[in-house]
């Protein structure tokens, strides 16, 4: 695999740019092969100047499309194909998590979440309602593009054995990326679709929180915590029976389960 490495940079008001040295043994990397649409929404210029120059000095191919406002982000994402969408959530003409919900009925890319001075509530109504992930202002550019690796990685991920699940009024279909709950669509983020896949891949079969993470998040260090707030959103939105009637079973001190369909 071809990669180049990510140099470390900061980007300062009025776009000054100081490059840094990096670290000894931290370098980042990213998969050049494969060209990028990406679509940042954000009202500060700096923020989107920022941002198109992480890709720039990782060496990846890519193409840019950038807005002020979520409307003219709206109208340009029902009429085109991307890949990623970086999304302020305090544009001047549109609350985000707004833009957010109307931007999920367009597409599944993946969205990465750019907060500012928001409170905490709303990163997590962002992630609840389809984000994908998030990145607090002001940022590294290296965690950035580490984010955006890790957002793309989860989105390449297989899907099970079987491509369409079914069960009480529960449809789910991993190659449209599409779960139906009593006729009524319901949209997932890009970890929620790695979870199903993970327990959906062998239905029946506990599957212990470190294989969980490492195959969901890609990090076995994610916390407990993180885990369980991760899975009480995915039953809010699709499984939300009496405990002895819940297709995700969880199994405490080891892991979660899915019945068998």
């Amino acid at each position: 695999m071809l990669t180049v490495k990510l140099l470390m940079f900061s980007v300062h008001p009025h776009g000054m740019v100081t490059y840094l040295e990096l670290e000894h043994g931290k370098t980042n990397s990213l998969d050049v092969r494969t060209s990028m649409n990406i679509v940042i929404c954000d009202d500060d210029p700096n923020q989107r100047d920022t941002i198109r120059l992480c890709f720039v000095v990782s060496g990846s191919r890519h193409e840019t499309v950038e807005f002020e406002l979520g409307s003219d982000m709206l109208e340009y994402a029902g009429a085109h194909e991307y890949d990623l969408v970086f999304l302020d959530m305090g544009l001047p003409d549109m609350d985000g998590l707004e833009v957010l919900t109307k931007l999920r009925q367009l597409s599944n890319a993946p969205v990465i979440v750019i907060s500012g001075n928001e409170r905490l509530g709303t990163v997590a109504k962002a992630l609840s309602i389809g984000a994908d992930d998030y990145i607090t202002k002001p940022f590294e550019p290296i965690e950035l593009m580490a984010r955006v690796e890790a957002v793309r990685r989860r989105s390449s991920n297989k899907s099970p054995r079987h491509k369409v699940f079914n069960a009480s009024g529960l449809s789910i279909d991993f190659d449209r990326m599409i779960v139906m709950l009593d006729g009524k669509q319901v949209d997932l983020n890009l970890t929620e679709w790695d979870v199903l896949r993970v327990l959906l891949s062998e239905p029946g079969v506990v599957v212990d929180y470190r294989t969980l993470k490492q195959r969901a998040w890609g990090d076995s260090s994610i916390s407990d915590a993180a885990v369980h707030m991760a899975m009480r959103r995915l039953r809010q939105k699709i499984d939300s029976g009496p405990g002895d009637e819940r297709l995700i079973r969880s199994h405490r001190g080891i892991g979660y389960s899915v019945e068998e369909f």
